[in-house]
């Protein structure tokens, strides 16, 4: 069989870009610890729309003798909401896919003044041993450079994206905006945690539960503008601890009684719980001190770079700092629930070097097709902080 030949810039890209799972382990983030750890949870999958099953409707239990008949049906009646209907266990959200590019280039000049090679010099090469040694590590630093840094923006575009927040009205503060996704971008974890739509069900399409929830029981107690909370299944765990009607001992504070009694929310009285929790590097200083003897290192997230770190004792929940989170924002995520859809066909590839016929340039790009999804937005929180955020006791947080 004859060998397959390869052009210089396919040599070039086999010298300097990973195999392809080489390639994912180098685009993993090492600035987010957001995104590193959906990417780590990422689930590989096809077709389109996404489609995320979410139970939200129970069988009825009924307690017999004899031969009384059994009657099969919802707990749900048919007509309680207005996308209900009553009969079905399951739900269907959907999310679309997202494309993010980025550009690797490397200018004529570049080749010119570091090689000695222009485009064509460079493209009338048959073999990279061609090229004198010296130049040829040139010529790899290069390129290799480029696509290093190519991981990092796409890196940092996720990350952004993922925590990016609305600025209409009031700044984007929690339910103020409904829709914090950048535009053409993958949802923000903003618009999951936030009160609008979400996979294409309102964040009361599929009723509530029967109990009030602990964070909504909070803000009742502690808000004087409240006029008593419901729960919806459809909707993450909130609270604006931020709010000027809140009293003055809780307002804009994070004490360890409100993460306690978001964590406990989110569990729902089962093991089914919040295993991250992400905040801004100067709210993680304060919680250091705030728990102070009542947490351990996780070992895992340390060696894969990520030091700013201590899981919580009492509820095994790694809470992590993050920069790219805003300072008021606190994030609990449930990554059984809520992870990154990557479409296998289109995971973090390389398009391959190529010329411009227009520009003295030779360019590749750097693709992937993804989404954030979730199916039981219950299973997250958001606790927002306001303007000044503090972290401690009630009536004696500290300004962080």
């Amino acid at each position: 069989m004859a060998a397959v030949s390869t052009n210089i810039l396919q040599q070039i890209e086999m010298a300097t870009v990973p195999s392809q799972q080489g390639l994912n382990q180098n685009l993993l983030s090492q600035t987010s610890a957001l995104l590193r750890v959906l990417q780590e949870a990422a689930k590989r999958e096809t077709g389109s729309p996404i489609r995320a099953h979410v139970r939200y409707n129970r069988n009825t239990s009924q307690w017999y003798y004899g031969g009384q008949t059994l009657t099969a049906r919802r707990t749900i009646a048919n007509s309680d909401g207005s996308t209900d209907t009553g009969s079905e266990q399951f739900a269907q959200a959907e999310y679309g896919w997202k494309d993010l590019s980025v550009n690797v280039m490397v200018t004529e000049s570049m080749l010119v003044e570091n090689a000695g090679l222009n485009i064509n010099d460079l493209l009338n090469v048959d073999n990279i041993n061609g090229i004198p040694e010296r130049d040829r590590n040139t010529v790899f630093n290069i390129f290799g450079r480029e696509v290093e840094m190519a991981g990092d923006d796409m890196s940092d575009a996720l990350a952004q994206a993922l925590t990016n927040q609305a600025t209409s009205g009031t700044g984007g503060l929690i339910g103020n905006d409904n829709d914090h996704d950048a535009t053409s971008a993958i949802h923000s974890i903003f618009t999951l945690l936030d009160s609008g739509a979400f996979g294409g069900i309102d964040a009361d399409g599929l009723s509530t539960f029967e109990d009030t929830g602990l964070l909504d029981t909070y803000k009742d107690t502690w808000d004087s503008g409240s006029s008593g909370s419901t729960t919806n299944k459809w909707q993450a765990r909130k609270i604006n601890v931020g709010s000027s009607s809140m009293d003055d001992d809780v307002e804009d504070n994070l004490s360890k009684e409100l993460l306690g009694l978001a964590l406990h929310d989110c569990a729902q009285g089962g093991t089914d719980s919040v295993d991250y929790i992400f905040v801004n590097p100067r709210v993680y200083v304060g919680l250091e001190m705030l728990l102070e003897g009542q947490t351990r290192r996780d070992e895992t997230m340390s060696n894969i770079g990520f030091t700013q770190n201590m899981t919580w004792n009492a509820f095994g929940t790694t809470i992590m700092a993050d920069p790219f989170v805003p300072a008021p924002d606190v994030i609990g995520i449930n990554t059984k629930h809520t992870y990154l859809a990557i479409h296998p066909a289109l995971d973090q590839q390389f398009s391959g070097f190529k010329t411009r016929p227009d520009a003295a340039t030779i360019e590749g790009q750097l693709k992937i097709k993804t989404q954030l999804v979730c199916d039981d937005r219950a299973k997250n929180f958001w606790i927002h902080l306001g303007s000044v955020p503090k972290v401690g006791a009630p009536g004696q947080g500290s300004q962080v």
